[in-house]
């Protein structure tokens, strides 16, 4: 559905010159991307079902000040309490044109693109540790052993708390593409013929949109990295886990590498 909105946007109506998002960051970068993301679509699904078949077990509470991730809070919750939703017009060509809900005004939006940019960030801040302990390249049982297994159960408990909020982010990143798309075709409908340069303030439009999207593609790929190397790493603690269990002397159980 994706790369379908994405190709709405360039061949839709010829009134204005798409020349500003076809060329854009935001859209020439994104397009180049859905390919990757596709092949990503299948590795996601299995982290989708391991999460279902989670173990049950004890394991020790993780930086009590951080709350558990909630998937139904979306980053961008601030900016849509801040700005509530209102009917937006432009004129078109047999009368006022009605803004698509998603796009409550200029401030909103950026508001809404910003907001997601650092929920991403700070997911990659959080889980940096987990990505530099790099547990799928141990090649011995030594690396193994100087774990401790409570640091072990933390950060099996800290990669399976990511997938919610990974989840979250996802969604908020297409949903930010998607209402640049819906307000790049409504501008192309725009009639702006009462102005002597109406055509160029559309224009101005357009550019406007794509430049506050120009962030997203390169920090919405980081994302799909990150969470790629989160389900490695989740793959690699399930067996850690179980070798840890079964080949460590008790006097090297109270070690830990972080």
């Amino acid at each position: 559905m994706r790369a379908v909105a994405y190709t709405c946007l360039v061949i839709v109506g010829a009134s204005v010159s798409d020349q500003p998002f076809s060329n854009g960051s935001f859209f020439q970068t994104a397009g180049a991307q859905q390919v990757q993301r596709a092949q990503r679509v299948p590795q996601f699904q299995q982290v989708q079902q391991a999460q279902q078949t989670q173990r049950s077990r004890q394991i020790p509470a993780i930086r009590s000040t951080t709350a558990t991730p909630v998937e139904s809070v979306t980053p961008t919750a601030s900016c849509d309490q801040q700005f509530q939703r209102t009917d937006l017009l432009l004129p078109g060509p047999k009368g006022p044109i009605k803004l698509d809900s998603c796009y409550r005004g200029r401030e909103h939006f950026i508001c809404s693109v910003n907001a997601v940019i650092a929920e991403s960030q700070k997911l990659r801040s959080d889980y940096d540790k987990i990505v530099q302990m790099n547990y799928p390249s141990f090649k011995t049982i030594d690396p193994v052993c100087k774990l401790s297994s409570e640091g072990v159960a933390t950060d099996i408990q800290l990669v399976n708390d990511f997938f919610p909020r990974f989840r979250a982010v996802k969604s908020a990143f297409e949903r930010q593409a998607n209402c640049a798309v819906t307000m790049g075709r409504t501008i192309k409908e725009l009639n702006l013929s009462t102005m002597a340069n109406g055509a160029d303030i559309a224009r101005s439009m357009m550019d406007a949109i794509d430049g506050d999207m120009k962030l997203v593609p390169d920090e919405r790929q980081n994302s799909s990295e990150l969470s790629e190397t989160i389900e490695a790493a989740r793959k690699a603690l399930d067996a850690i886990e179980k070798l840890h269990a079964a080949m460590c002397p008790a006097q090297g159980k109270g070690v830990s590498l972080r």
